[in-house]
């Protein structure tokens, strides 16, 4: 097999979850667990852990969040030593995930080197982390945040899994297991190829192949295979994130002049070359002027930019776009078959993460982003009746907007639900 497509092939894999998961109420049939490290037993089955309440937290060594994680659930493991199994699953190598673990005397969870992706082919974590509740009747009882991995919800799945019964199968009346929940990939190659070039910028696996791809596409296959908004969208939202987190992760002193970095015509894509602007401002919004609050297109767009182009502006793609900062919106793995349901998640998480709401003096500060663009939120009045749509502020009380800094502080590989 040649080099080159074993990336991909495990690249493909990754890319294709971000479909229906697993999901609450739904029942795991047993499949062998067949390499697990830091354990008493090399190999064992699914069904051996799940002999008490069962915590499957994947896990990547590169992922904050998820080694911010740990002592949390090493804490977890120790105080319900009797009651629950915490089971860590990663798709990295056998030998750094061992390198990560001798570095850490406290570390004494059991991690799943998940070679064959079964655990990821059942559950299909849309990103890191990702954690799901299994109790002993096999139901899956939540998929929580690391925030509500605590001690009350301990006890509340604890007793659930007590008065849940035997079995439960999932709205399709089967029990789920890693044969049946089939990967499916985007139908649109490109789409992919975005995806694939995102989890090799997600992971630090060689992206050259990726680049070269993209160079090597015709204006003619990018117009033929990106008609509609959703796989431009798709498409683009992916390069964007990927490109922004290749760059910077070599040359991190470019965001030092951010404006040249966002600027720089330094992505060659089917012989056209295009800047980070060009992909926001151009394509996704539809040529618009960057610094005129969304209220001014340009006057002579280009042929290339009104070939590629979203028909039109969706206000969305700003909690989906990550520039590398520290303000900016988590990064996901967009599919044009899904998309709209994928934008409305991370605006959902994005805005109640962000957005305060003062009740006494009745104000609301929002995100910078819905400042600099505000036109493309339809003005403040379209930013509050969104807010009262999410039941983010109370229905009928107009708060006072006002908006907040923005932290450009470098963050990368900022991967999240």
């Amino acid at each position: 097999m040649k080099k080159w497509l074993i990336p991909i092939l495990m690249i493909w894999s990754y890319a294709s979850r971000a479909q229906q998961v697993a999901g609450i109420g739904a029942a795991v049939g047993d499949f062998p667990v067949k390499k697990i490290i830091n354990y008493s037993t090399p190999s064992s089955t699914f069904s051996q852990f799940n002999t008490k309440l069962l915590i499957v937290d994947f896990f990547g060594t590169w992922c904050v969040p998820c080694v911010k994680a740990l002592p949390h659930l090493t804490t977890l493991q120790a105080t319900y030593k009797d009651k629950i199994n915490i089971l860590l699953v990663s798709e990295e190598a056998q030998t750094k995930l061992e390198r990560f673990i001798k570095k850490r005397d406290a570390f004494t969870l059991p991690v799943v080197v998940d070679e064959e992706k079964k655990f990821i082919s059942l559950f299909q974590p849309p990103s890191y982390p990702y954690t799901v509740v299994i109790g002993r009747n096999n139901k899956i009882l939540a998929i929580p945040s690391q925030e509500e991995l605590t001690v009350e919800n301990m006890e509340k799945w604890l007793k659930e899994q007590d008065a849940g019964g035997s079995k439960i199968t999932s709205e399709a009346g089967s029990v789920l297991s890693p044969v049946t929940n089939s990967m499916t990939t985007s139908a649109n190659k490109l789409v992919q190829l975005s995806q694939d070039f995102m989890y090799a910028a997600k992971t630090g696996d060689e992206t050259a192949d990726f680049v070269k791809q993209l160079q090597q596409l015709s204006m003619d296959e990018l117009e033929r295979q990106l008609k509609s908004d959703d796989e431009k969208k798709a498409f683009w939202i992916n390069l964007y994130n990927a490109y922004t987190q290749v760059s910077l992760k070599k040359n991190p002193d470019q965001y030092k002049t951010r404006g040249r970095f966002f600027g720089s015509k330094q992505i060659d894509i089917a012989g056209k070359k295009f800047s980070l602007d060009d992909i926001e401002h151009g394509i996704l919004r539809r040529s618009k002027i960057k610094w005129s609050l969304g209220h001014l297109n340009k006057l002579f767009p280009g042929r290339t930019e009104k070939a590629l182009r979203v028909d039109k502006l969706d206000y969305r793609l700003h909690f989906a776009l990550n520039c590398g900062a520290k303000s900016c919106p988590p990064i996901a793995f967009y599919r044009s078959e899904n998309i709209n349901q994928q934008l409305d998640l991370a605006m959902n998480a994005y805005l109640k993460s962000e957005v305060e709401y003062d009740e006494r003096n009745n104000t609301v500060r929002l995100p910078a982003i819905m400042n600099w663009f505000r036109r493309d939120f339809g003005g403040k009045r379209k930013m509050i009746r969104l807010l009262e749509q999410l039941s983010i502020i109370p229905a009928g009380k107009s708060p006072k907007i006002k908006f907040k800094k923005y932290d450009w502080t470098i963050y990368l590989q900022n991967y999240k639900s």
